[in-house]
């Protein structure tokens, strides 16, 4: 068996930090999704432009529209479709 050193395994300033950080994410998860976000989702592109799945991913593919991955989701700035609506 290997000698362990004598280190404490949870250190409490980082046991606290590590609370604080998920508490701060919990707290942001929880507040409510209001009309203020910077981005919209596939389903709202869709729905506004009236297209399907494949239409938005060939305009997507075809650098045509400004996007953002995160994860498996794909999101759409607002800022682009509220230009192209002034033009």
């Amino acid at each position: 068996m290997r000698n362990k050193p004598n280190v404490p395994l949870y250190d409490d300033h980082l046991m606290r930090f590590v609370l604080d950080v998920f508490s701060e994410i919990l707290a942001n998860l929880q507040k409510p999704q209001g009309k203020d976000s910077l981005y919209y989702d596939s389903a709202d592109v869709k729905r506004m432009l009236n297209i399907s799945d494949s239409t938005l991913f060939r305009i997507r593919k075809s650098q045509s529209i400004p996007h953002v991955r995160i994860g498996r989701k794909i999101f759409y700035p607002k800022s682009f479709f509220n230009s192209a609506l002034k033009k």
